[in-house]
Formats: C-alpha cells, structure tokens, sequence
C-alpha cells in the first residue's frame, strides 16, 4: 500500500478539524464520488469523467487497503437524461467512510417508509 498525497488528502476530509467545512460542502460521512471529487477537483470535476474514475478507483484502493469501508445505499440521483421529469432517479450508490463508523440517515420524506423511533450511536 502507497499512502498518496490524494489518499493523505482524501483522510483528512475525516478529521475532527476539517469535518464542519466538509459537511458544509458536500455533506456529512460517508461521502460518495461526486462530493469527493468535488473537493480534490472543484466544480470542473462534474463534467470530466476521467477525474470521477480517477477519484472512484483512488477510493476503491483505499478500501481494499483498510483505510475506507464502502456501504451502499439507496437514494435519489440527478437523472442526466431527464427523462423522469427532472425529479431524479433512485438508484444504488456507493459511499465511503472510515472503518467502523455507523451509518444513520434522517428519513427526508422519501417514498420509503421508515421505523419510527429513536437513533442511538453506541461506541
């Protein structure tokens, strides 16, 4: 394993530090592709794909090296065709967040029902 300025760089979107900014930008963890690429690359990311792959392969390494664990989730995408009205698309998605770390997410009134009651982060 080489641990790259971009993997450097892609880790310390996780610190305590940098966390508030990032979730300001992008989101909070686990963060998907686009938000990643948009933080090593800027706002031109969107329309290169070379630097969508680029970022998607240098955070699959990651994950096989133990540093990022990959979840999938299911939620509401741009649809690039339009051809759901301009409302989006609901497809699964990969994310990245640090090894261990629980995953909640606010029920946003989507489609999907969701149990009622409290989240609790244990550990």
């Amino acid at each position: 394993m080489r641990m790259t300025s971009r993997k450097k760089e892609i880790l310390s979107y996780y610190e305590p530090d940098s966390l508030e900014w990032v979730t300001g930008e992008i989101g909070a963890p686990p963060f998907d592709v686009s938000g990643v690429a948009w933080l090593l690359h800027g706002l031109s990311s969107h329309d290169n794909r070379y630097q969508l792959e680029s970022t998607r392969r240098t955070l699959e390494a990651m994950v096989n090296d133990g540093l990022l664990e990959q979840i999938t989730s299911y939620e509401r995408r741009q649809d690039t065709t339009q051809s759901g009205g301009g409302k989006g698309v609901w497809c699964n998605c990969s994310r990245y967040g640090l090894p261990g770390s629980s995953v909640v997410r606010r029920d946003e009134g989507g489609k999907h029902d969701a149990i009622d009651g409290e989240a609790v982060r244990v550990g």
